[in-house]
């Protein structure tokens, strides 16, 4: 496995529209594996720093596939010898959304992204790396990024799969939840697992609890 060292090499897109030089292209993030640039003001794209380490299994799925709430593939990059490098995608910025003050807008991204695990799932993918780094936030919904850890087995994943999406949603109604109420930190987890129902497979009691109310935030504001 070789890594690249200073300068990074160009990049092409498989259907020849995309010819990049990453290193005049603006850098936004670095990772372990690899860093994502600005292409221009709706697109960008990710080149990982390894040969051979990562697969482009996911990503040519979630491209077929245009799940909602996951982010959108444009294209797969690859290098000057055919080897997979990255892919170009579609540019989410964060804006701050109070995803507590909409449960239209919480229970339909919430549910976007169980859908697209789901999907996932039935082609034998094993999702990973859910975390808070990886959903963008923004008026718009909630944007699942970053696939390259996603891996296909040939075993049914729809434990491990909502295990990762449960908790993942626990981090976040629990980071958003503190903008509220800083301090009530235990009752506040309490009712997050609660409303999660972590014994079942589904979003089902997260759903029919929340649509009892006007706004998110009133379930917790009605204990804390």
């Amino acid at each position: 496995m070789r890594s690249f060292k200073g300068l990074v090499m160009m990049v092409y897109s498989s259907d020849g529209k995309y010819i990049i030089d990453p290193n005049k292209q603006e850098e936004i993030e670095a990772g372990t594996y690899g860093k994502i640039y600005k292409y221009d003001d709706n697109t960008c794209f990710k080149v990982f720093k390894y040969e051979g380490f990562h697969k482009p299994d996911p990503i040519i799925m979630i491209k077929e596939l245009s799940l909602k709430n996951f982010c959108k593939i444009y294209d797969l990059l690859y290098d000057q010898n055919l080897q997979y490098k990255g892919y170009i995608m579609k540019y989410y910025q964060q804006d701050g959304f109070d995803i507590l003050s909409d449960k239209d807008y919480l229970l339909d991204s919430v549910n976007g992204i169980y859908d697209g695990i789901m999907e996932l799932t039935r082609h034998l993918f094993q999702v990973a790396d859910l975390h808070l780094g990886n959903i963008i936030i923004n008026k718009d919904g909630m944007t699942i990024i970053d696939f390259d850890d996603f891996r296909k087995f040939s075993s049914n994943n729809t434990y491990i799969n909502i295990s990762r999406y449960k908790n993942l949603l626990r981090e976040l109604l629990y980071r958003y939840l503190t903008y509220h109420h800083p301090k009530e930190l235990i009752e506040g987890l309490m009712l997050i697992d609660r409303l999660l129902d972590k014994k079942s497979s589904d979003l089902v009691h997260l759903n029919q609890t929340l649509r009892l109310y006007k706004k998110p935030i009133d379930y917790f504001n009605k204990v804390l």
